[in-house]
Protein backbone atom coordinates (compact mmCIF):
# COMPACT_ATOMS: atom_id res chain seq x y z
CA UNK A 1 0.00 0.00 0.00
CA UNK A 2 1.06 3.94 -0.96
CA UNK A 3 -0.14 6.65 0.15
CA UNK A 4 -0.05 9.75 -1.93
CA UNK A 5 -1.93 12.88 -3.43
CA UNK A 6 -3.62 14.32 -6.00
CA UNK A 7 -2.04 17.65 -8.09
CA UNK A 8 -5.92 18.51 -7.66
CA UNK A 9 -5.28 19.76 -4.02
CA UNK A 10 -2.38 21.76 -5.13
CA UNK A 11 -4.59 23.40 -8.30
CA UNK A 12 -3.33 27.00 -7.38
CA UNK A 13 0.19 25.88 -8.62
CA UNK A 14 1.10 24.85 -11.50
CA UNK A 15 1.48 21.15 -12.40
CA UNK A 16 5.62 20.91 -12.42
CA UNK A 17 5.44 22.94 -9.07
CA UNK A 18 3.09 20.80 -7.76
CA UNK A 19 4.92 17.28 -8.23
CA UNK A 20 8.10 19.52 -6.59
CA UNK A 21 5.67 20.47 -3.46
CA UNK A 22 4.36 16.64 -3.49
CA UNK A 23 7.67 14.82 -4.04
CA UNK A 24 9.54 17.15 -1.62
CA UNK A 25 7.75 16.01 0.91
CA UNK A 26 8.30 12.75 0.79
CA UNK A 27 4.67 11.01 -0.70
CA UNK A 28 5.48 8.15 -2.19
CA UNK A 29 3.17 8.31 -5.32
CA UNK A 30 1.43 11.51 -6.96
CA UNK A 31 -1.95 11.37 -9.46
CA UNK A 32 -2.12 13.44 -12.39
CA UNK A 33 -5.49 15.84 -12.37
CA UNK A 34 -6.36 15.37 -16.01
CA UNK A 35 -7.38 19.12 -16.31
CA UNK A 36 -5.92 22.09 -17.47
CA UNK A 37 -4.31 24.00 -16.01
CA UNK A 38 -2.58 20.62 -15.07
CA UNK A 39 -2.49 17.15 -17.39
CA UNK A 40 -4.46 18.06 -19.82
CA UNK A 41 -3.40 16.64 -23.39
CA UNK A 42 -2.16 19.16 -25.25
CA UNK A 43 -2.01 21.98 -22.65
CA UNK A 44 0.77 20.58 -20.36
CA UNK A 45 4.31 20.12 -21.95
CA UNK A 46 5.35 17.04 -21.43
CA UNK A 47 8.81 16.59 -21.50
CA UNK A 48 9.14 19.28 -19.16
CA UNK A 49 6.72 17.44 -16.45
CA UNK A 50 8.66 14.05 -17.27
CA UNK A 51 11.91 16.07 -16.22
CA UNK A 52 10.12 17.15 -12.54
CA UNK A 53 9.24 13.51 -11.96
CA UNK A 54 12.94 12.34 -12.47
CA UNK A 55 14.19 13.64 -9.30
CA UNK A 56 11.72 11.38 -7.28
CA UNK A 57 10.67 7.92 -6.97
CA UNK A 58 7.32 8.40 -7.15
CA UNK A 59 4.27 5.91 -8.51
CA UNK A 60 2.40 7.29 -10.77
CA UNK A 61 -1.33 7.23 -11.41
CA UNK A 62 -3.83 9.72 -13.87
CA UNK A 63 -6.84 10.94 -13.45
CA UNK A 64 -8.34 11.02 -17.11
CA UNK A 65 -10.19 14.56 -17.95
CA UNK A 66 -14.13 14.59 -17.68
CA UNK A 67 -15.42 18.25 -18.07
CA UNK A 68 -16.75 18.14 -21.33
CA UNK A 69 -15.50 14.22 -22.36
CA UNK A 70 -18.69 12.20 -21.50
CA UNK A 71 -17.73 8.76 -22.31
CA UNK A 72 -21.19 7.74 -21.36
CA UNK A 73 -22.59 10.00 -24.37
CA UNK A 74 -23.55 7.77 -26.96
CA UNK A 75 -24.55 9.77 -30.48
CA UNK A 76 -21.56 10.46 -33.00
CA UNK A 77 -19.49 12.31 -34.21
CA UNK A 78 -19.49 14.08 -30.53
CA UNK A 79 -18.29 10.23 -29.02
CA UNK A 80 -15.34 9.80 -31.42
CA UNK A 81 -14.19 13.18 -30.43
CA UNK A 82 -14.59 12.01 -26.75
CA UNK A 83 -12.77 8.98 -27.27
CA UNK A 84 -9.94 10.24 -29.55
CA UNK A 85 -9.09 12.74 -26.76
CA UNK A 86 -8.97 10.16 -24.38
CA UNK A 87 -6.88 7.97 -26.15
CA UNK A 88 -4.46 10.88 -26.35
CA UNK A 89 -4.29 10.70 -22.01
CA UNK A 90 -3.92 7.22 -22.63
CA UNK A 91 -0.49 7.99 -24.20
CA UNK A 92 0.26 10.89 -22.25
CA UNK A 93 -0.52 8.78 -19.02
CA UNK A 94 2.29 5.83 -20.76
CA UNK A 95 4.87 8.67 -21.66
CA UNK A 96 4.95 9.90 -18.04
CA UNK A 97 5.19 6.18 -16.81
CA UNK A 98 1.63 5.89 -15.05
CA UNK A 99 0.67 2.71 -14.14
CA UNK A 100 -3.00 3.28 -14.06
CA UNK A 101 -5.45 5.42 -15.56
CA UNK A 102 -8.79 6.71 -14.08
CA UNK A 103 -11.59 7.51 -15.93
CA UNK A 104 -15.18 8.82 -15.39
CA UNK A 105 -17.71 6.31 -16.96
CA UNK A 106 -20.08 9.78 -17.79
CA UNK A 107 -23.93 9.94 -17.49
CA UNK A 108 -26.78 11.38 -19.82
CA UNK A 109 -29.61 14.13 -18.77
CA UNK A 110 -32.61 12.06 -19.30
CA UNK A 111 -33.86 8.57 -18.25
CA UNK A 112 -34.78 7.71 -21.53
CA UNK A 113 -30.95 7.32 -22.97
CA UNK A 114 -29.99 5.98 -19.34
CA UNK A 115 -29.51 2.48 -21.10
CA UNK A 116 -27.94 3.87 -23.85
CA UNK A 117 -25.08 5.68 -21.65
CA UNK A 118 -24.74 2.73 -20.67
CA UNK A 119 -23.28 1.15 -23.31
CA UNK A 120 -21.89 4.19 -24.81
CA UNK A 121 -19.72 4.15 -21.97
CA UNK A 122 -18.92 0.47 -21.89
CA UNK A 123 -17.62 0.56 -25.50
CA UNK A 124 -15.73 3.57 -24.33
CA UNK A 125 -14.09 1.81 -22.12
CA UNK A 126 -13.20 -1.08 -23.97
CA UNK A 127 -11.31 1.20 -26.55
CA UNK A 128 -9.65 2.76 -23.50
CA UNK A 129 -8.52 -0.69 -22.74
CA UNK A 130 -7.55 -1.54 -26.19
CA UNK A 131 -5.36 1.90 -26.68
CA UNK A 132 -4.26 1.17 -23.22
CA UNK A 133 -2.72 -2.20 -24.71
CA UNK A 134 -1.19 -3.63 -21.41
CA UNK A 135 1.17 -0.89 -20.41
CA UNK A 136 -0.84 0.61 -17.99
CA UNK A 137 -4.40 -0.33 -16.20
CA UNK A 138 -7.77 1.44 -17.00
CA UNK A 139 -10.05 1.65 -14.20
CA UNK A 140 -13.01 2.75 -14.28
CA UNK A 141 -14.21 5.33 -10.96
CA UNK A 142 -17.31 5.17 -8.86
CA UNK A 143 -19.53 7.95 -9.58
CA UNK A 144 -22.22 10.08 -7.41
CA UNK A 145 -25.65 9.65 -7.83
CA UNK A 146 -27.74 12.21 -9.54
CA UNK A 147 -29.32 14.68 -7.74
CA UNK A 148 -31.80 15.67 -10.48
CA UNK A 149 -34.19 14.88 -12.97
CA UNK A 150 -31.03 15.88 -15.38
CA UNK A 151 -28.71 14.01 -14.15
CA UNK A 152 -28.11 10.04 -14.46
CA UNK A 153 -24.32 9.07 -13.86
CA UNK A 154 -22.83 5.39 -14.65
CA UNK A 155 -21.49 3.41 -11.95
CA UNK A 156 -23.16 5.52 -9.21
CA UNK A 157 -24.72 2.24 -7.90
CA UNK A 158 -23.05 -0.97 -6.79
CA UNK A 159 -24.75 -2.84 -9.54
CA UNK A 160 -23.87 -0.56 -12.31
CA UNK A 161 -19.90 -0.82 -11.00
CA UNK A 162 -19.84 -4.36 -11.09
CA UNK A 163 -21.84 -4.69 -14.42
CA UNK A 164 -19.27 -2.30 -16.10
CA UNK A 165 -16.46 -4.32 -14.52
CA UNK A 166 -17.86 -7.85 -16.11
CA UNK A 167 -18.90 -6.53 -19.21
CA UNK A 168 -14.70 -4.78 -20.00
CA UNK A 169 -12.18 -7.30 -19.31
CA UNK A 170 -9.14 -5.76 -18.21
CA UNK A 171 -10.84 -2.90 -16.33
CA UNK A 172 -9.87 -2.68 -12.33
CA UNK A 173 -11.76 -0.46 -10.04
CA UNK A 174 -11.29 3.06 -8.11
CA UNK A 175 -13.07 3.60 -5.13
CA UNK A 176 -13.77 7.33 -4.67
CA UNK A 177 -15.13 7.51 -1.27
CA UNK A 178 -16.76 11.36 -1.66
CA UNK A 179 -18.68 9.73 -4.41
CA UNK A 180 -19.75 6.46 -1.81
CA UNK A 181 -20.73 8.65 0.76
CA UNK A 182 -23.21 10.91 -1.19
CA UNK A 183 -24.50 7.95 -2.92
CA UNK A 184 -25.53 6.76 0.17
CA UNK A 185 -23.52 3.32 0.19
CA UNK A 186 -20.80 2.70 2.98
CA UNK A 187 -17.01 2.46 1.12
CA UNK A 188 -15.75 -0.32 2.99
CA UNK A 189 -19.26 -2.14 1.16
CA UNK A 190 -17.59 -1.12 -2.25
CA UNK A 191 -14.25 -1.98 -1.27
CA UNK A 192 -15.82 -5.32 0.04
CA UNK A 193 -17.74 -6.23 -3.14
CA UNK A 194 -14.83 -5.45 -5.62
CA UNK A 195 -13.02 -7.62 -4.10
CA UNK A 196 -9.53 -7.84 -6.28
CA UNK A 197 -10.65 -5.46 -8.71
CA UNK A 198 -9.63 -2.70 -6.54
CA UNK A 199 -6.27 -1.18 -6.97
CA UNK A 200 -6.89 2.66 -5.82
CA UNK A 201 -8.90 4.74 -3.39
CA UNK A 202 -9.21 8.14 -4.28
CA UNK A 203 -9.96 9.29 -0.36
CA UNK A 204 -11.39 12.19 1.05
CA UNK A 205 -14.75 12.87 3.67
CA UNK A 206 -17.97 14.90 3.21
CA UNK A 207 -21.20 15.77 4.65
CA UNK A 208 -23.32 12.89 2.96
CA UNK A 209 -24.79 15.99 0.76
CA UNK A 210 -22.16 16.90 -1.71
CA UNK A 211 -18.67 16.04 -2.48
CA UNK A 212 -16.98 18.21 -1.02
CA UNK A 213 -13.38 16.74 -1.10
CA UNK A 214 -13.14 17.46 2.80
CA UNK A 215 -10.04 16.20 4.89
CA UNK A 216 -10.74 12.23 6.21
CA UNK A 217 -12.62 13.09 9.97
CA UNK A 218 -13.91 16.27 9.08
CA UNK A 219 -17.19 14.78 7.22
CA UNK A 220 -19.65 11.79 7.97
CA UNK A 221 -18.25 9.41 5.65
CA UNK A 222 -17.62 5.73 7.18
CA UNK A 223 -13.81 5.78 6.70
CA UNK A 224 -12.23 3.82 9.68
CA UNK A 225 -13.33 0.21 8.51
CA UNK A 226 -12.54 0.85 5.00
CA UNK A 227 -8.74 2.71 6.26
CA UNK A 228 -8.44 -0.74 8.56
CA UNK A 229 -8.40 -3.36 5.71
CA UNK A 230 -5.70 -1.07 3.64
CA UNK A 231 -2.49 -2.13 5.57
CA UNK A 232 -0.96 -5.27 3.75
CA UNK A 233 -2.58 -4.63 0.46
CA UNK A 234 -1.37 -3.05 -2.44
CA UNK A 235 -4.15 -0.60 -3.05
CA UNK A 236 -3.06 2.86 -3.70
CA UNK A 237 -4.39 5.55 -1.83
CA UNK A 238 -4.84 8.90 -3.08
CA UNK A 239 -5.65 12.06 -1.29
CA UNK A 240 -8.26 14.25 -3.16
CA UNK A 241 -8.62 17.34 -1.07
CA UNK A 242 -10.50 20.34 -1.80
CA UNK A 243 -7.81 23.44 -2.55
CA UNK A 244 -10.29 25.53 -2.32
CA UNK A 245 -11.46 25.12 1.26
CA UNK A 246 -7.67 23.26 2.52
CA UNK A 247 -4.26 25.72 2.67
CA UNK A 248 -1.46 23.51 1.30
CA UNK A 249 -0.14 23.76 4.69
CA UNK A 250 -3.24 21.98 5.81
CA UNK A 251 -3.17 20.01 2.90
CA UNK A 252 -0.24 18.62 3.53
CA UNK A 253 -0.61 18.32 6.72
CA UNK A 254 -3.30 15.89 6.47
CA UNK A 255 -1.69 13.84 4.23
CA UNK A 256 1.25 13.15 6.57
CA UNK A 257 -1.62 12.82 9.36
CA UNK A 258 -2.53 10.02 7.27
CA UNK A 259 0.57 8.46 6.52
CA UNK A 260 0.78 7.53 10.55
CA UNK A 261 -2.58 6.45 10.32
CA UNK A 262 -1.75 3.50 7.31
CA UNK A 263 1.46 3.09 9.59
CA UNK A 264 3.70 4.18 6.66
CA UNK A 265 7.32 5.71 7.60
Amino acid sequence: MKLGLSTWCLLHKDVYSAVKTIGDAGFEYIEFWGEAPHAYPGWVDKKRLKDALSSYKMTITTHAPFTDLNPGWPFQPVKGAIEETLEQFVDLSDFLGASIVTFHPGNTYTKVLADQSFTASVSTFRRMVKAAAGRLAVNLENQTKGMSIYDYPVASSLESVQNILKEVEGTQFTLDTGHAHVSGIDPERFARLSGSKLTEIHLSDNSGAADEHLIPGKGTANLSSLLKRLPGTDVLVCLELNPFKNTEAEIIGAAQEMKKTLGRP
